[in-house]
């Protein structure tokens, strides 16, 4: 990974951690779902899927 990939993560990543850390239950759950499509975009073999 480049710093330019990492930029692109690291946003969201801060954004999904604060959902997570001082949100409600609904919001821990939309962040924990936006992190799964984060993860998901990554891997090579789900990349093509989602």
């Amino acid at each position: 990974m480049n710093q330019e990939q990492l930029m692109k993560l690291a946003i969201p990543a801060a954004l999904i951690f604060l959902g997570w850390k001082y949100g409600s239950g609904v919001v821990k759950a939309g962040a924990l779902a936006v992190g799964a499509v984060a993860v998901a975009k990554q891997v090579p073999y789900l990349k093509t899927v989602v």
